[in-house]
């Protein structure tokens, strides 16, 4: 099951309470199962993208608000490997490989696409608006507040599920944008 890493945390806020019940619910199935506990996904920074193919400024808010980004690749290897390998009945935090800023991944992209961009903070009011046009709930936004608010100016803990469960280490951000460059307006060379 697809989960959350917020059903780790100590307050696990409403987004993680829902994947604790949930998870509850798979494992009184009786079936087999895994849970993998994304942070972040690299594929939530593809919301930039019209931004980045406009100009040559994305709006945000929370820049220096450190995630471990994980690529949807190295989550799906972990569900995968684990269930194939007998590793049934267990929980895994998902991170990529780097602590990185918005504003470390707005650079990723703009070396690797070839283009000057820059990071333009906004207020909290602007991003909870956009976060519900975009069609996030109220209670999930609050939680995401929350959670941007307490990771800004600190560094995103990376821990080693992928590389533990599928032999290899995880795909960096800079992969993963590099094979999603024509998303940001730009094809690769």
């Amino acid at each position: 099951m697809l989960s959350s890493i917020s059903v780790t945390w100590s307050v696990p806020g409403w987004v993680g309470e829902v994947h604790r019940r949930l998870e509850r619910s798979v494992q009184a199935s009786g079936l087999a199962w895994t849970f993998a506990r994304p942070d972040g996904f690299t594929t939530n920074d593809l919301v930039w993208a019209s931004q980045i193919i406009d100009g040559d400024v994305v709006r945000g808010r929370y820049g220096d608000a450190a995630t471990a980004p994980v690529d949807p690749r190295d989550i799906a290897a972990v569900a995968v490997r684990s269930l194939l390998d007998g590793r049934a009945g267990q929980g895994y935090s998902v991170t990529g490989p780097q602590s990185l800023t918005q504003i470390d991944r707005l650079r990723i992209i703009a070396q690797t696409i070839g283009r000057p961009l820059r990071w333009q903070e906004q207020s909290e009011d602007w991003f909870r608006d956009e976060m519900a046009r975009l069609g996030m709930p109220a209670q999930g936004i609050d939680d995401y507040v929350d959670a941007l608010t307490a990771r800004v100016g600190k560094t995103a803990e990376v821990l080693p599920a992928v590389e533990h469960v599928t032999g290899r280490p995880p795909f960096t951000y800079a992969q993963w944008v590099a094979d999603h460059t024509a998303a940001f307006g730009t094809a690769s060379a």
